[in-house]
């Protein structure tokens, strides 16, 4: 029932140049109702924070510390915005 209500989240990254970019996070195919299922969606919108934040990259924020402190934004607000208590006690525990 959870999968049907949140069909797409998004992670989200601020690009130096003001624009910001998100990438869809589908998963609605989970179950969230087991820790498998949770576990899945943490590894998704973890990656599309990866994603976001590669691709917002510029030279002024190549570096690793810059890198990481936006996958780690992007990847809050994304676990923010699908509200999902499980979800973000499994994050807190990573």
């Amino acid at each position: 029932m959870i999968a049907c209500v949140f069909v797409v989240s998004s992670a989200i990254a601020d690009a130096p140049n003001g624009q910001v970019r998100i990438e869809d996070i589908k998963f609605q195919d989970l179950n969230l109702t087991t820790t498998a299922g949770v576990d899945a969606l943490y590894k998704r919108v973890h990656s599309a924070a990866l994603r976001v934040c590669a691709a917002s990259e510029q030279s002024d924020l190549g570096d690793a510390s810059a890198s990481a402190k936006c996958s780690k934004d992007a990847e809050a607000r994304a676990i923010e915005k699908i509200n999902l208590p499980a979800l973000t006690a499994f994050a807190a525990n990573r």
